[in-house]
């Protein structure tokens, strides 16, 4: 067999008369391919001359770490998913590496129009920021590089999750609001949005549950249209106000004080206010939220940390890893009881 030069995976895969897929396990040694049908497809790469993506860049001596967020995170500003790529970005180059940012719109995330994800690139490396639609996800990962996703998890067991502990963050924040005396609670957020919205949404449930209050699962005022792919956040406010608003995160947390000022509603005499991310969303005055404080750097530093180990082959994909946070005071929460 005549050897090529820039061997990729679907030129052994079309060789072989096998799927791309079938060629990247085999290559990286996971499971699902015979120990016979493996040995061919290694000794086939190796006559064509197949060196892999890890073994070029370690040869040049850095990668090139490719990165995508859904359009649908970024469109408006400020943006948590472009902070964290930012932190990610220099986290990368502070190791001597290079990133690449695809942006990937709908039709892309649903596959919709044929693409070829970082076609330019020969990327070592991915990390994928935020929820991603599972079409996306499933294209990239025939490239045979490892996959690192950020602030979201799901089952393949060939991806390592970091994510944020939406759910026991959320529970320790409406846990607070329970310990001040609140029991008139709302979230503010879509629950099947995307899953982080869905753990904090559980997280607030479950405190409520705790607390003997049953009814907690109509206690939701919706912030987005998912069903439309329209994540951009629109509030309407309840007819009768709560005593305090739990937010999926800061960013609804913003708008909703801006609807609530508007209205001539003050936070927090009138109505208190908690959110989730420590995003320092643009608020109004001195307003200074009650929140749940997620660690970008370290969630950036675990993350970059993380895929660099898998492509220099040090060990698997090690599943989900949660980082944790704390609580943050504000000025937003009217204070009940002394802490």
């Amino acid at each position: 067999m005549l050897q090529k030069k820039n061997v990729k995976l679907g030129d052994i895969a079309k060789a072989l008369d096998v799927s791309i897929v079938t060629v990247s396990n085999a290559l990286q040694g996971k499971k699902g391919v015979s120990q016979a049908l493996r040995e061919k497809i290694q000794e086939t790469a190796s006559a064509m001359g197949y060196q892999g993506k890890t073994k070029e860049r370690k040869e040049q001596g850095s990668y090139i770490i490719g990165v995508a967020v859904a359009e649908k995170y970024v469109k408006e500003f400020p943006s948590f998913y472009m902070d964290l790529y930012q932190r990610i970005a220099a986290e990368v180059q502070k190791k001597g590496h290079l990133t690449v940012l695809e942006v990937v719109t709908y039709e892309k995330e649903t596959l919709q129009e044929p693409f070829e994800a970082f076609a330019e690139q020969k990327i070592a490396g991915l990390i994928l920021i935020g929820e991603l639609k599972k079409a996306y996800i499933q294209a990239v990962r025939v490239y045979g590089a490892p996959v690192v996703c950020v602030d979201y998890y799901d089952i393949y067991e060939d991806i390592d999750y970091i994510i944020t502990d939406g759910f026991g963050g959320m529970n320790e924040v409406t846990e607070f609001l329970l310990e001040q005396g609140y029991r008139d609670l709302m979230f503010v957020g879509t629950p099947c949005a995307t899953k982080n919205i869905t753990d904090r949404y559980l997280g607030y449930h479950k405190a409520l549950r705790q607390a003997g209050i049953q009814d907690a699962w109509i206690r939701v005022l919706p912030d987005r249209d998912f069903e439309n792919g329209d994540y951009r956040i629109r509030i309407e406010l309840p007819g009768k106000l709560p005593e305090a608003f739990v937010c999926n995160c800061d960013k609804t947390a913003g708008i909703l004080i801006k609807k609530l000022e508007e209205q001539g509603i003050r936070v927090p005499e009138d109505v208190s206010v908690a959110g989730f991310d420590d995003y320092k969303a643009q608020l109004p005055g001195d307003i200074q939220l009650t929140t749940y404080e997620n660690d970008e750097k370290i969630l950036a530093q675990i993350s970059v940390d993380t895929l660099l180990k898998r492509i220099e082959g040090k060990g698997r994909a090690g599943g989900v890893r949660i980082v944790g946070g704390r609580l943050v005071l504000g000025n937003t929460v009217k204070m009940r009881r002394e802490q």
